[in-house]
């Protein structure tokens, strides 16, 4: 069966199936842009992407992924599980028996079930870094020699898996250069741009926004030449970023800043107590990444893409509520307990971090601490005094030098576009 378009093109899907922000940036991205790239698979395929539940999801990865361009469909999660259990609303898009389906983030099962919810016949793949349901898939791409030989520890063949490098360095682009990203901002040659991120998920901006905020006053207020922003992620919307800032003194846990949301001249700031306002960045690192100094940032894929990019940063994973931090596996649901959930969840999570040497993924494939991190129960001011030290003795500097063994011979997506559609 194929789907038939107004453009009269016959086509296959390829679908697509995704979980969190940072797959369906740095993952989902390149996949996309390098099919429509080709002249052969472009007219061919119908690309759907599947967005499966995650506790380690925003919930807003369907809203923006419908902004990449070259997706045709985007399903969300509460419209998959609908499908997947009932069948319900499948007639609708009229999914194709032949074609490709891809795994790009979360549980390799998902693209199992829905294959045969949708009694398809499609070639399974995945990039991934999770074992399980590997027997269903023609062949899975990994980042590494390491995940190599963790799938096969969990009895998938060698045969199968293939070493690509980090997809992520595929999604990597530079809009502008060091001197026009600081030019756009007013930075000058001599002042220190620090960016800091307080994340795309809900909880990590609720609570870290108003201590980052914090750290921004008693910084600025220290030392001079400093000149900082915060970089929103597009996964943030307006009210998560005010209920943040509406929470800044009230926080138990750390010291932080409430603050407001103010607009001149189409620019956005965050106005702080005693007057002083930072600039609200959009556009992402691709835009603004060249200009930065140094990066304070919590762990996730955020910290691959710094790497990448080479640039410095500190990663500040607070242990400070631990019930609120989403972990894997079933381990995870235990919050949902009513009563003591929460309790038992915070025992769960100080058990299951005490495996981890470091939280910043950069820091975690090398065994190494790459980029200084700040892990476990934190204080504002150990915040604030770990930038100063790093500022005080140019670290950011020394950080970059150890970044650059960060790069791949060939391009991780030229290896995955072979593997599944070798030319």
């Amino acid at each position: 069966m194929t789907v038939q378009h107004a453009d009269s093109v016959k086509t296959e899907d390829l679908v697509l199936f995704s979980n969190g922000p940072g797959e369906v940036s740095t993952w989902v991205l390149p996949v996309v842009e390098a099919v429509r790239g080709r002249s052969d698979l472009s007219p061919r395929y119908r690309i759907v992407l599947v967005i499966h539940p995650c506790q380690f999801g925003s919930g807003r990865e369907h809203l923006v992924a419908r902004r990449i361009g070259g997706i045709d469909t985007v399903i969300g999660p509460g419209e998959y599980v609908k499908m997947l259990f009932t069948g319900l609303g499948m007639k609708k898009y009229a999914f194709s028996r032949e074609g490709i389906i891809f795994s790009l983030g979360g549980s390799l099962m998902h693209p199992v079930l829905f294959r045969r919810r949708i009694k398809g016949r499609h070639r399974l793949f995945a990039y991934s870094n999770n074992p399980g349901w590997h027997d269903r898939y023609e062949r899975v791409f990994v980042r590494s020699d390491y995940m190599k030989q963790k799938f096969e520890s969990a009895g998938c063949p060698a045969g199968k898996l293939l070493v690509t490098g980090d997809l992520v360095a595929s999604s990597l682009k530079r809009l502008r250069s060091r001197a026009e990203a600081r030019k756009a901002l007013g930075v000058t040659p001599a002042q220190k741009m620090i960016v800091f991120m307080p994340g795309s998920r809900e909880f990590e901006v609720k609570y870290m926004l108003p201590v980052f905020l914090k750290v921004i006053a008693d910084l600025t207020a220290a030392r001079q030449g400093i000149k900082p922003f915060i970089l929103r992620s597009p996964y943030v919307h307006d009210a998560l970023v005010e209920l943040a800032l509406s929470m800044g003194g009230r926080i138990r846990e750390a010291e932080s800043l409430p603050g407001r949301l103010v607009e001149r001249g189409g620019l956005r700031s965050v106005a702080l107590p005693g007057g002083a306002e930072v600039p609200l960045l959009e556009g992402g690192l691709e835009t603004w990444g060249e200009g930065i100094d140094l990066a304070v940032t919590v762990p996730g894929t955020n910290t691959v893409q710094l790497a990448y990019r080479g640039i410095p940063a500190l990663v500040v994973t607070a242990l400070n509520k631990p019930d609120l931090i989403p972990i894997e596996g079933a381990a995870g649901l235990v919050k949902l307990v009513p009563f003591v959930g929460k309790r038992i969840m915070r025992r769960a999570v100080l058990s299951y971090v005490r495996g981890f040497t470091y939280a910043a993924l950069p820091n975690i494939y090398e065994n190494e601490e790459l980029l200084p991190e700040l892990f476990g129960v934190i204080t504002t001011a150990e915040i604030t005094d770990k930038l100063a030290s790093i500022l005080a003795k140019g670290g950011e500097r020394e950080i970059r030098k150890k970044l650059s063994r960060f790069r791949f011979e060939t391009d991780p997506i030229d290896l995955i576009m072979e593997g599944v559609w070798p030319v």
